[in-house]
């Protein structure tokens, strides 16, 4: 079994311990992937946007981006102290620290990949649901509608897999 395989079977095998920092992860995953196909809609561009509008949402998403990021790093670390006692006896079976940073991170990077995929599969799922929720709440008089939202994709999935590399790191 190599190293790679490993830290795998130890994701699939405790699939419990993950969960939390999975599910944590997949939600805010998905709000910011929620955020960015209201964004980047079609109706809500072009020159029915007024510049400030445009302005405002670039912050809003950076800010989204930045709270994913603390959120996720706290999640994360919170995951590690539960993990406390398996990385004692994995250092006592003779596991190297550099060992142990490179599963977590190996671990980090694999549950980070599937929570990016799964907040964007449910953000499309609900994403019309979504786009229903903000014209009522904004009061927008054109409807919104449903859109396959490429850009929001490409972003949130570029985006997420550059933060959890980064938290990775960190950790």
């Amino acid at each position: 079994m190599t190293f790679r395989q490993f830290a795998f079977n130890n994701v699939i095998r405790n699939k419990r311990l993950y969960a939390a920092y999975f599910l944590s992860s997949l939600f805010t995953v998905m709000v910011f992937f929620t955020f960015s196909i209201f964004a980047n809609h079609p109706a809500l561009s072009g020159n029915e946007m007024n510049g400030s509008v445009a302005k405002g949402m670039n912050i809003s998403a950076g800010i989204i981006y930045v709270f994913s990021f603390f959120f996720i790093l706290y999640s994360m670390s919170s995951f590690l102290q539960s993990r406390k006692r398996e990385f004692g006896l994995l250092m006592i079976q003779g596991m190297s620290m550099k060992q142990i940073r490179l599963m977590v991170f190996l671990e980090n990077m694999l549950i980070g990949f599937f929570a990016t995929l799964g907040g964007i599969f449910l953000g499309v799922v609900f994403a019309k649901g979504i786009l229903l929720i903000a014209e009522n709440v904004l009061i927008i008089e054109s409807e919104l509608p449903f859109y396959f939202p490429t850009q929001a994709i490409i972003m949130t999935f570029v985006s997420f897999i550059v933060l959890f590399f980064l938290i990775s790191l960190f950790v």
